[in-house]
Formats: C-alpha cells, structure tokens, sequence
C-alpha cells in the first residue's frame, strides 16, 4: 500500500543580503587568455547527448561566447561531430545513454587534451501522477496540487535534479521554472512505495503540468547548488562577477560533463 504521508522536496534557496559600506572599493578584474568551456551531457533520451564548447570571456563584455568548431570530441571512444546549425558537437543518429554505464569524455583542442568522468545513474521509479484539491494556502490560490507516487530501490544516497512547468496557452508553447530543484533519497523512503507533492503547485481544470527528473551524482549536485547560488544574485549594479564554479573536467578547462538517467512527461489536470 502507498504511504499516505506526503515527502516534500529540500527547496535550495539563498537569501542575499546587502549592507552598506562608506569606504571605497576597487575591483580588479585580472586578465589573461580565455579557457576553454565545457558543457557536455550524456542522457537516457535517444539523439539527446551533446558536447558544447566556447571559450571563456571577460564578466562585463556583452558579446556573445566564441564557440569552438574544430576539436576532436570522443566519449568512451564515440566520435562526435560539430553541428553549425545547433552550434554542438553531436553523435551519429541513435545514440542513447544506458544507465549504470561509466562515461569518458576526450577534448583535444589546440594541442591540449581535456578528460572527465561521469557514471550515469539510474533514476528511481515513477508510477503515477495524481491531483488533489487544495484551499487557499498564504499566497498560493485555491487549486489543484501535483504528487507522484514512487519507489526507490536504489542504494543510498542518489541525488536527483527537478525541474516542472506548465504548457502556456497563449504563447501555445511549454513554460518551465527556472528554480532547479535538488533532492536526494536521504528525504525519502527505501524500498516501499511512497506519495511525493511537488511543492507549490496550483492548476486548474484542463492546466497541463511539465515535468523532468535527471539523476546526478554528488558532483552535479554540488555544480547546479553553486549554479544556483550565484544566479540569484540581484540585476544591476548588485550584480558581481561570479567565482568560478566546480569542474569534473581534467586539464585546465571548466565547465562540466553530466550523465542523466531521464524521465520527463505532462500530467493534464481533470
């Protein structure tokens, strides 16, 4: 029988405190020659794995990044080639990732090699979604909330990346969250079944919920965590360069290389 209790996710938020200073202060933004930037995923969705390179840039320049087009980009082997239309480099027609499978990522560019790790981990199970009728909650409105119900068998402790959405009726187009929400299977149960509501939630008849799980390792947690952090700073003149983020890229370059296990769909309220 599925648990009745309801598990809410760990909600990721930083608050920013500004105070006032009468003393001045110089910035100083070192020079020096750009890295190299490295986004890259290997998922579960077929054709859906990518590498992306540009080159770093100064904080306060408004042009776009410089993307790379010529380096030789291999995982476990695969080659993959640069797409001008997508801007990426990408695999032959078929490529899926399978989970549990360990991942190796192979940049050479400019007489440099660029290595990095990742194990795609598998997701926990999803069986259902399901909608319950809710009263006006402080500056939520009367509506309906999403849960799931699930089960997780997994060994502890896997980590899992959230986000969720609706389709927008007038733009006619899907409209995700830009909060990345991060859990892991220390805040739910193991081996049983169990109940989840997604957290602030509210639809109405006829709404269409969004949502994709990712499962992450510990590593991505920790990049998207610090991700998250430096976006929430304030616009304008608040705003400050951000600090480098974490890497599992070897060689020089940042960025990072994430293997997903994914399950992603839309719930239609009734």
């Amino acid at each position: 029988m599925i648990a009745q209790k309801n598990y809410m996710f760990l909600l990721l938020t930083a608050l920013i405190f500004l105070g006032s200073c009468k003393e001045k202060t110089d910035i100083m933004v070192p020079g020096g020659d750009p890295l190299l930037v490295i986004e890259s995923a290997v998922t579960t969705e077929i054709d859906s794995s990518y590498v992306k390179l540009t080159l770093s840039s100064n904080y306060f320049n408004a042009a776009d990044y410089p993307v790379i087009s010529k380096a030789n980009v291999r995982i476990n082997g695969v080659a993959f080639s640069f797409d001008p239309l997508k801007q990426l480099y990408k695999p032959g027609a078929g490529f899926v990732g399978k989970t549990d499978s360990v991942y190796n990522l192979l940049i050479e560019y400019n007489g440099k090699n660029y290595t990095s790790q990742s194990k795609l981990d598998k997701m926990f199970r999803i069986d259902s979604f399901f909608q319950t009728m809710k009263p006006k909650e402080g500056f939520l409105p009367a509506g309906f909330s999403v849960s799931y119900a699930g089960y997780d068998g997994r060994p502890r402790i896997k980590y899992t990346y959230f986000v969720n959405g609706f389709y927008d009726t007038i733009t006619h187009r899907d409209s995700f969250n830009r909060n990345k929400i991060l859990f892991n299977s220390s805040q739910t149960p193991l081996n049983k079944n169990y109940v989840f509501e997604i957290p602030f939630t509210r639809y109405n008849t006829g709404d269409e919920f969004l949502y994709i799980f990712r499962s992450i390792d510990k590593n991505m947690n920790d990049f998207i965590e610090a991700f998250n952090f430096q976006s929430s700073a304030a616009p304008g003149p608040f705003q400050v360069p951000p600090a480098n983020l974490p890497t599992n890229v070897v060689g020089g370059a940042v960025g990072y290389f994430a293997t997903y296990d994914v399950i992603r769909g839309r719930y239609k309220i009734k």
